[in-house]
């Protein structure tokens, strides 16, 4: 029982950090991924439909929408220099995104006063070697004409050049921080002389947890031309390695919960062993094999749920105080760490699943042991009988 108990609290303890683990990714990129993203099936470019949109846009659960160009792009700051992909959205949106919260130098500021700022991730700022604000000196954006060759006489006619001032540096995530820019998008249609054509339309929810009847909804909006994406599915590389790394962490913790079921499987043979004479003298008097065999197999099952019952209760205490106390530190005291102790969450689910687990392996070794105390008790009765 004590096997049974150790091997599932382990099995809950660890699932409930990968949990953990995906829910604090989960709010790192959702500081970045919009609650739902609408994108062409083919293409690149499209041209929203204003009623579409309208509609979409008076839906109760909308909190904020923003039309959304992104673009690989060229920057050069003084004498530095990087490539990147700038993303363009409404500067008021920015407030309903989670980067406002992750601005780490400068302000979360897009447009004021009637001038254009940028956002620079971590790793685009150190490349540009911007450290602080700067009123003098601009971030010059350049992009590819459309339809124009490039001349080796004179590169710089194909590219399209636009200058924009420094506004802030976030830190969400290392793809995110060494990959984009945060543009107005006013500016971005400037710099690409196109006021039409966008690559995706971004919406954030005031209930995050009807995202899957929203989707519903605006899919039939937009109809079969265009695809709905939640957040897992913005990201689906990342967030399939992280379930199939919890079904494995799940698999190899059942089959240490398997080899403890042997020791059960052990008990219960040496207990139908010690006791073949009490239960020659039950069948005897009238009882049937089939019932010695249950109670074999209920005394096998009341150690497995004994210990499961056991082994849950003690996992989610040290799951609640870990969560509440953080007394499993990440690193030590000048960790860089996004969060400074392992991160833990309660899934309803995986408590079931533990459970009907040690309940089906409980169930298992206690049939063998029940089946050999069956035969073994009916060989002894017709050999006394002779």
């Amino acid at each position: 029982m004590l096997g049974i108990m150790f091997g599932t609290m382990a099995l809950i303890i660890i699932l409930s950090a990968f949990n953990g683990f995906e829910e604090i990714i989960g709010k790192l990129y959702g500081s970045f991924d919009s609650d739902v993203k609408i994108l062409p099936v083919s293409g690149k470019y499209f041209v929203p439909d204003i009623a579409k949109m309208r509609q979409i846009t008076q839906m109760p659960n909308v909190k904020a929408i923003t039309p959304v160009i992104e673009e690989n792009a060229l920057f050069k700051y003084r004498s530095n220099q990087a490539l990147g992909t700038f993303k363009a959205i409404d500067p008021a949106y920015i407030k309903s995104s989670g980067v406002d919260t992750m601005i780490v130098s400068g302000d979360d500021v897009l447009y004021q006063d009637s001038t254009f700022y940028a956002l620079l991730g971590g790793g685009i700022g150190n490349k540009l070697d911007i450290h602080g604000h700067d009123e003098i000196h601009p971030i010059q954006v350049f992009i590819p004409k459309k339809g124009v060759e490039i001349s080796s006489l004179n590169p710089e006619n194909a590219l399209a050049k636009k200058e924009i001032m420094y506004g802030g540096i976030f830190s969400i995530q290392q793809d995110f921080d060494t990959r984009y820019i945060i543009l107005p998008i006013q500016f971005a249609r400037t710099l690409m002389e196109d006021r039409k054509n966008v690559t995706a339309v971004e919406i954030n929810l005031k209930d995050k947890n009807s995202v899957d009847a929203f989707k519903a909804e605006v899919k039939n909006i937009m109809g079969r031309d265009f695809q709905v994406l939640d957040r897992f599915e913005q990201q689906p590389t990342l967030f399939k390695v992280m379930h199939t790394e919890k079904a494995a962490v799940y698999l190899v913790l059942s089959f240490i919960l398997l080899i403890a079921t042997f020791n059960l499987i052990g008990a219960l043979l040496m207990l139908a062993l010690e006791k073949s004479k009490d239960m020659a003298i039950l069948i005897s008097m009238g009882a049937k094999p089939k019932m010695v065999q249950r109670i074999i197999t209920y005394e096998g099952l009341i150690l497995s749920l004994s210990g499961a019952l056991i082994g849950l209760v003690l996992g989610g205490i040290i799951c609640w105080l870990q969560i509440h106390f953080g007394f499993v530190k990440l690193g030590g005291e000048n960790s860089t760490f996004v969060v400074n102790a392992y991160p833990v969450a309660f899934e309803p689910l995986d408590f079931v699943l533990v459970f009907v687990t040690v309940v089906v392996l409980g169930y298992l070794a206690s049939w063998y042991p029940a089946r050999m105390a069956n035969k073994k008790i009916g060989v002894d009765v017709l050999s006394s009988r002779r």
